[in-house]
């Protein structure tokens, strides 16, 4: 009988011990308290960096840069990839893309970087392609010297050209939608066609660089 009030006693004085303890406050080493702090005032920063827009230089920084030429190209492949009975030796002219709701003589620079482009991959997929804007001589000034022109007086007349690259540009909301076709001229009979839709943040940093304020994207 002494034996178990024994126990009972000692069981209770731990018991006890260990609601005590429990009731106490918990010591923190001010270190750690300083560490939470400040990674709860890291992860606010990185919150609010999510939300808010980054600069450009940022942006381009952490991004693969996508250039109109990207597109180009996706045209080019387009047109290689769908175009029949062509004739591969045959001389290839680039045209700018007009305008849909122009009279269709109307481009910007937006369409001469792309024609520019087309050529350039063109003549990657080994299109014989001839440039119509070379002059027969170079010209030699205080600016530079140059060898291209886009005054028609100066051109060649006649040109061995039998496919012609053109097409259409609509404008949107949210880009430019751009239809091309190769074309053959004697026939005017459409060789290829090909399509692609340019964002509009790629269409406006060309014309932002140059100051074009005339073409304003709106919704089609």
């Amino acid at each position: 009988m002494r034996a178990f009030v024994i126990s009972a006693v000692v069981a209770f004085s731990l018991t006890a011990c260990v609601q005590q303890a429990s009731q106490q406050p918990k010591i923190v080493p001010e270190n750690a308290v300083t560490m939470r702090g400040e990674l709860a005032r890291e992860q606010r920063i990185a919150n609010q960096q999510a939300f808010e827009p980054q600069s450009v230089t940022q942006h381009y920084r952490q991004t693969p840069v996508v250039t109109l030429d990207n597109y180009a190209r996706n045209l080019v492949q387009e047109l290689m990839t769908n175009h029949h009975n062509a004739d591969e030796n045959a001389m290839v002219a680039v045209t700018d893309l007009a305008f849909i709701d122009t009279d269709l003589q109307q481009g910007s620079v937006f369409t001469n970087h792309l024609s520019e482009a087309i050529i350039y991959d063109l003549h990657l997929f080994g299109v014989p392609v001839l440039d119509y804007k070379v002059t027969d001589y170079i010209r030699v000034t205080p600016q530079g010297d140059f060898v291209l022109s886009r005054d028609f007086n100066e051109l060649s007349a006649e040109l061995p050209i039998k496919y012609v690259v053109t097409g259409t540009a609509t404008l949107h909301q949210a880009g430019i939608m751009l239809n091309a076709r190769l074309i053959q001229i004697d026939s005017k009979r459409v060789i290829s066609a090909a399509r692609t839709f340019v964002p509009a943040a790629v269409y406006n940093a060309i014309l932002q660089q140059h100051g074009d304020a005339t073409l304003k994207l709106k919704q089609g």
